[in-house]
């Protein structure tokens, strides 16, 4: 019988990783992201979630078992408002625009982020593999609390590619509220069913392929 083959993403991240100076980006472009203002948690445009991690989720930072877990942040955003639509509304398809309010926001960050960005050659030097940006959610929560681990004092979060539409996202970690690089007011912000945010529903849901309610 023939081995079992090596998973590409290890469900035990490296105790020690290997970083060089190219495997970190800045960025200050804009940033989106769709949060629900009437959920049963509720949170600011701005604010970081603490409990977690949460099932299904990529790149949770939080330590387990499952809970509110003080300081340890995250924040998923795109630099495109279509993949924030691909992302949030993946499960479905249905950009539901009624349910707990969703809202719409962009914002650039006040001062450069710095983010490990997991598609240059990071995650095979640390014997993973591209897939990651794509893999188990288990196995990759479990990197994402080693790399907050050893580079959450460093790094504002990571940069890495949407497994729904290829496109780039950008995962914020508590650095990046601590070290203030979110503005008083975002440039965007509209519910999805107000007037201001239709033609970007609209738009998004032909990208898509989704439906809208």
């Amino acid at each position: 019988m023939s081995a079992s083959p090596r998973p590409k993403v290890a469900p035990t991240p490296p105790s020690k990783f290997v970083t060089h100076p190219e495997h970190f980006r800045e960025y200050d472009g804009q940033l989106w992201r769709i949060f629900r203002s009437q959920s049963r948690r509720l949170y600011s445009w701005d604010q970081l979630r603490e409990h977690g991690p949460v099932l299904g989720v990529r790149f949770d930072p939080h330590p387990l078992p499952p809970g509110d877990h003080a300081g340890y942040g995250v924040m998923y955003t795109s630099a495109d408002a279509i993949t924030a639509f691909a992302e949030v509304y993946q499960g479905s398809r249905v950009i539901d625009r009624i349910s707990e309010a969703p809202i719409l926001v962009g914002w650039k960050p006040t001062r450069k982020l710095e983010l490990l960005d997991l598609t240059t050659n990071w995650p095979v030097l640390n014997t993973a593999a591209a897939a990651m940006m794509m893999d188990d959610k288990v196995s990759t929560q479990a990197w994402a609390r080693e790399i907050y681990s050893q580079l959450g004092t460093q790094i504002d979060g990571l940069y890495h590619q949407s497994s729904i539409d290829n496109q780039p996202m950008i995962t914020l970690f508590s650095r990046a509220k601590t070290q203030m690089s979110f503005p008083s007011l975002p440039s965007f912000n509209a519910l999805l069913n107000h007037s201001a945010a239709e033609a970007i529903v609209d738009l998004a849901a032909d990208r898509l392929g989704y439906s809208v309610i």
